[in-house]
């Protein structure tokens, strides 16, 4: 805690004499120092149970083998199958001082073990995709094989024969939808035409180049021997108009790699890299440069190099699109101030975020808007309707589900739906169609159960929690939300949900030590211990391993609808609910494919559902009774990999 001592310089003579400070700020002082010590003392007292195997704390299981799951899943380091900012960063922090060379079998300069070299983002499950089974635990293969063999049945009734497996969907570096290579191939080619001959463009795309491009990453190429790469030497020794550096791990342009090009380069594209910042080589360097594309990359809002772009005489267009840190529309109007209008500046404006269409919007309509959703939020958006079902998926995920699931490869006009300009909206029309197409198909006569949407609903139970501790914590609940009710006026802790009350518990434990959130948590934990304890012996329960991982508890009443998506959480979780209302209603509903909805009964039963993929309450009727839930997640530690959405075998009734 800073004191006036040490704001104040002792050595300097006229500050010898004691400080004298007014009773309001004496006053003021003292209860800051207070409220310090007391969290202090509470973070201590968190800290100390956990060490001397207090009740609040959670211990880690007894046996080996569930000491050491418990172990590895509480490291604090990201797994590689995390986001594209912390793949990019581990890729950087281990080979931070790597030159670019295309990875083959003469020229891999890495140990072959690491796996990051090799084309890494082919493994990765994109987000909205099926699970990869080769990151699936055995134990979970039979309920996968179950999913996708009635997703399969689903697909074929719906698409035919055809579409009996789903489409190979290109990936770039971050594991988001590209366009497939054929594509570009063509796109290459019609500009080739347009330039007379091919010696004009350099296409070193997917080349697997990685870390610093420089002059040696660019002759390396020369002396490669396959002919797609041997024929670069005469295009090396004449003039390149166009150079394509995409879909490579590159993180740092060198100058003297475009030096050499310096005089006739018009276009650069650098998209689909990890940059975090412009080279400024190439505001240096590149003086005739006309175009420079850099979409899908981890740009900053303040490393641009906007002076050093401003000074690039010929430069008339910039594309910065989908570099999710550079969405403020005041970053747009910043760049057309600084570089002109005789500069086209393209960038994804996230910020303010455009206005949302009313909630009440029929799902069977869908302007053409980019980046529309109906409603604000999960919590105003209607549960039933399909629409308000896959909106907790990106536009990225929306798009990889037409190619894949639906096998839509072109918009009407002949467009990827991997191109940018195919909006939300677009994506989000044809999606809902091509469900409506299949709802109502004669012959669908598949023996499953339906939603009202024509996707198949399969069932799942949880394990039934001994009547004993149920009873408690239906006691327990009942008797905090109405002792609470004056205080937690309404859901304020997580508004973007429907639901009468809703609180959170985090373990101290997910803070650095040291820090304010840790010392907060551990006084809330410590004034609502008796709860977190009856919670924790309920997981205990069930899952003695998950009881020795999860770092946080949402306690609610009357949860209602609201699908989303748990993006902060790093693994599965647990839901738990009790309470008066009907057995079989208010269950969890979860999205396990394109075609395939889960209905999860946690009633008086803890059931484990993987919240990454969209979920949401099933309806009951809340007049018949209230409902109380306790779910418990985790936010750190590993990343485990995506598997199935739920995690017993369901059944078809």
């Amino acid at each position: 805690m800073c004191t006036m001592a040490d704001a104040i310089d002792i050595n300097d003579p006229a500050n010898n004499e004691p400080q004298q400070l007014s009773r309001r700020a004496a006053k003021k002082a003292k209860r800051k120092q207070q409220k310090a010590e007391k969290k202090r003392e509470a973070l201590n007292d968190y800290l100390l149970s956990s060490s001397s195997g207090g009740s609040i704390a959670q211990q880690p299981p007894t046996d080996d083998a569930a000491a050491e799951k418990h172990n590895t899943s509480n490291n604090n380091t990201s797994s590689i199958v995390g986001g594209k900012a912390s793949r990019a960063r581990l890729a950087r922090q281990h080979d931070i001082h790597l030159i670019a060379l295309p990875q083959t079998n003469d020229t891999i300069k890495h140990d072959a073990s690491d796996n990051k070299n090799n084309n890494s983002w082919q493994n990765h499950r994109p987000q909205g995709g099926a699970p990869i089974l080769s990151q699936i635990s055995p134990q979970h293969i039979q309920i996968v094989e179950y999913l996708e063999t009635k997703e399969q049945q689903m697909r074929v009734q719906g698409r035919g024969v055809t579409m009996k497996e789903r489409m190979v969907v290109a990936v770039d570096c971050h594991g988001s939808m590209d366009s497939d290579v054929a594509v570009d191939d063509i796109m290459v080619d019609n500009h080739n035409k347009k330039c007379g001959t091919n010696e004009y463009y350099c296409k070193l795309s997917r080349m697997n180049l990685r870390g610093n491009f420089t002059l040696i990453s660019l002759t390396a190429l020369v002396a490669l021997p396959s002919p797609k790469e041997a024929q670069l030497s005469s295009v090396v020794s004449n003039t390149i108009l166009h150079l394509d550096l995409s879909r490579n791990e590159l993180w740092n342009i060198s100058s003297d790699a475009l030096e050499p090009l310096a005089p006739t380069l018009q276009t650069l594209d650098i998209s689909r890299n990890w940059f975090e910042s412009l080279p400024a080589s190439i505001g240096t360097t590149l003086v005739a440069l006309k175009e420079l594309r850099a979409t899908h990359n981890l740009l900053k809002p303040n490393a641009l190099n906007e002076n050093v772009l401003k000074g690039m005489n010929e430069l008339a267009l910039i594309d910065l699109r989908f570099n999710q840190k550079c969405g403020k529309k005041s970053l747009l109007e910043s760049l057309q101030s600084t570089l002109g209008t005789k500069v086209e500046v393209k960038l994804t404006v996230t910020y303010p975020p455009p206005s949302p269409q009313p909630p009440s919007s029929n799902a069977a309509t869908c302007p053409s808007l980019p980046s529309d959703k109906v409603g604000e939020s999960p919590a105003v958006r209607d549960a039933t309707l399909l629409r308000s079902q896959l909106e907790p998926w990106s536009t990225m995920a929306l798009r990889r589900r037409l190619v894949a699931d639906f096998g839509e490869k072109r918009t009407t006009d002949g467009r990827s739906w991997a191109d940018e300009d195919v909006s939300r909206g677009q994506v989000m029309e044809q999606l809902l169609t091509l469900y409506r197409e299949e709802a109502s198909k004669k012959g669908n006569n598949i023996p499953l159960c339906r939603d009202g949407n024509g996707r198949a609903v399969v069932i799942v139970s949880g394990t039934l929690v001994d009547e004993a501790i149920r009873e408690r914590v239906l006691h327990a609940l009942r008797e905090f939300w109405t002792s609470q009710s004056s205080s937690f006026t309404g859901n304020r802790e997580r508004p973007s949900i429907s639901a009468e009350h809703y609180m959170i518990l985090c373990s101290p434990s997910m803070f650095d030590a040291t820090s304010q959130n840790a010392a907060k948590a551990a006084i809330k934990l410590k004034k609502h211990e008796a709860l977190w304890n009856l919670a924790h012996e309920a997981i205990n329960s069930v899952d003695p391993i998950f009881a020795s991982q999860y770092t946080a508890v949402a306690v609610t009443h009357n949860f209602e609808g609201s699908p989303h998506i748990d993006k902060q959480n790093t693994g599965p979780f647990y839901g738990f609910a009790v309470g008066d209302y009907e057995d079989g209603t208010g269950g969890i509903m979860v999205e396990c494919s394109a075609r395939v909805v889960a209905k999860v009964n946690t009633k008086n039963r803890m059931a484990k559902v993987d919240g990454r993929y969209p979920h949401w309450v099933g309806p009951y009727d809340s007049t018949r009774g209230d409902r109380y839930s306790l779910i418990y997640y985790r936010t750190d530690g590993n990343v485990e990999p995506i598997g199935p959405a739920v995690f017993t075998v369901p059944s078809d009734t």
